[in-house]
């Protein structure tokens, strides 16, 4: 018996093992969306925190971050595990000098807030 009006029961079963195109099209697609979120590969963002406001001299820097987004998110959370309630702030830097003297670890191609 049909499971609605006007429509016919299939067999759930493959014939001689061929997929259909369509069938086949769709899981070809989600394999490509779940491989390009699998990318082991590290980010350019680093975020930068700054205890205090006015003294660019001292900082906190995490890097790594694959997206701008996330460096957001991460510096925000920082701020706050670090209890920089008044005076503090952050940005995020796109490939800053990550290697060598840890006081420059703050220069930057780029700065986002």
């Amino acid at each position: 018996m049909p499971a609605f009006a006007g429509m016919t029961e299939e067999p759930t079963e493959r014939r001689g093992g061929v997929v259909k195109p369509f069938a086949a099209l769709a899981l070809a697609a989600g394999l490509a969306l779940l491989a390009g979120g699998c990318d082991d590969a590290p980010g350019e963002w680093a975020a930068i925190v700054y205890p205090d406001r006015a003294d660019r001299t001292r900082f906190d820097v995490t890097p790594r971050f694959k997206t701008l987004s996330y460096c957001r998110d991460n510096a925000i959370e920082r701020m706050k595990a670090i209890q920089v309630k008044t005076g503090g702030d952050y940005e995020c830097g796109f490939r800053c000098q990550l290697d060598g003297d840890p006081h420059r670890m703050n220069i930057c191609e780029e700065k986002r807030k």
